[in-house]
Parts: structure tokens; sequence; C-alpha cells
């Protein structure tokens, strides 16, 4: 997604990201117009895609100058990663290893006296990859963004979004 930085960002720019984000593609946000900006713009551009953009911090940001071809060399090596995230796939057991690891640092809060226990994940497909954890209980919308907060530094899925669902055990009858 190519972006005017010398403006501020506009509803429908954040519009065109959240539905490239809903479809599952990968993405890259380019910022044009580079060369224009002085210190001040930048340190509040700054900001607002902090405040603005905050569902896609994953997605690798590019500053270029169509004009000078500023930095315009970083575009496709960018394009590239996230194509390559895009198709990632993690096998079973390396990826059961991690979660297993993960938990045991870091457990899921208890939630009505109980803890759910995530019992194994897969990786059901790519484009874009979707994970399924089976796990013993609800596990709550925090702690599913830490673990694909934990993915993308693990595995590397930088310019991808990553979905997550959870499958409950059924509580066996006697």
């Amino acid at each position: 997604m190519l972006l005017d930085a010398s403006e501020t960002l506009t509803e429908q720019d954040t519009r065109v990201i959240s539905q490239v984000v809903d479809a599952g593609r990968a993405l890259v946000i380019a910022y044009n117009k580079w060369d224009l900006m002085d210190e001040d713009r930048r340190h509040y551009l700054e900001r607002e895609i902090e405040r603005e953009l905050v569902q896609v911090q994953w997605a690798p940001r590019v500053n270029v100058s169509a004009k000078t071809g500023w930095h315009a060399d970083r575009l496709v090596p960018a394009l590239e990663r996230s194509l390559e995230s895009w198709d990632r796939r993690i096998p079973t057991g390396r990826l059961n290893a991690f979660l297993g690891e993960l938990v045991a640092a870091h457990p899921h809060p208890l939630r009505g006296g109980k803890q759910p226990r995530i019992l194994f994940a897969t990786q059901a497909s790519t484009r874009p990859p979707r994970f399924v954890v089976f796990a013993s209980g609800f596990l709550e919308a925090g702690y599913r963004r830490f673990i694909e907060r934990r993915l993308r530094e693990t595995f590397g899925f930088e310019g991808s979004p990553i979905e997550i669902s959870v499958r409950v055990r059924e509580k066996r009858k006697r």
C-alpha cells in the first residue's frame, strides 16, 4: 500500500488497509514523498502511525521517494519477505514444542477458578497463515494476541496477517 507521507492518514487509507487485512493478504506500507518532509512532520507522522495503524504493526514500512528514487531498492526485499511469510508453514511438532515452552513460561490467566490448557495446535493453512489451537477451555482474546505476537517473533511472520482460532474440547460424558 502506498501512502502519501506529506499528508495525514485519511479514513479511506485506514479502510483500504483494513480491507487488505480482512482479505488475509500480505502487506507492505510504503510512505512516498519522504524527501519532502521536515523533522517536525516526521515526528507527527510516527505518532499518527502508532495511533491509526496499531492493528498492522506487523507490516513492514518503507520510506521512499518516487521522484528521486530514494530507498526504492528497499521496496522489493520488503515485498519478498512479506510474501515468504504469507506462504510459511510451521511443522506441527515444532509448533507444539513452541507452544509448550510458551505456556510453561506464561500460562493463561485463571478464569472462573480454572485455567484452560492448550492441548495441541496445528497450522491449518497458508495464505494467510491460519493456526487452530485445541484447548480445554476458552482462550481470551488478549492471550490469543500474545500467542500471535510470539509466533511472529519466533517464526518471522513479518508482513502477513495471522489468524488464530480456538477449538474447545467437549467434556466427556461418564
